[in-house]
């Protein structure tokens, strides 16, 4: 199907082209090359920043406890409406919700396994 295919190299011609020191290269390449590596060996390594590269991890954790603990403490003093007269409601859901208290309180008329069991049974159509 591909006209352009080619045989794969056999184990010697690979081993011949990775033995090779240069593969491919220019002098003038190799040249370059090789006081770029002196340049950088005589450059010290890491750097004049601000924060050295190992500790922005840290920062960056510390920074996200702060801002986490400032948020919890934001919210929690806030008041949540507890009440339906804190809690701007329409007539007929603040009658139902003080319903709905009045009746919690209660006796229930069946056991907590019977009224599981027939909540659970299947409607007749």
């Amino acid at each position: 199907m591909n006209p352009k295919h080619q045989p794969f190299p056999d184990e010697e011609a690979i081993n011949r082209l990775l033995s090779r020191r240069y593969r491919d290269t220019s002098p003038e390449f190799e040249q370059r090359w090789i006081d770029l590596k002196r340049e950088l060996r005589q450059h010290s390594p890491g750097g004049s920043t601000w924060f050295p590269s190992r500790q922005w991890a840290g920062w960056l954790g510390m920074l996200g406890a702060i801002a986490a603990i400032a948020f919890v403490v934001h919210t929690s003093r806030t008041p949540v409406p507890t009440t339906a007269a804190d809690m701007d409601l329409s007539p007929q859901l603040t009658e139902l919700l003080a319903m709905d208290q009045l009746l919690s309180q209660a006796t229930p008329l069946l056991d907590a396994e019977n009224r599981a069991a027939l909540l659970n049974l299947p409607a007749n159509r």
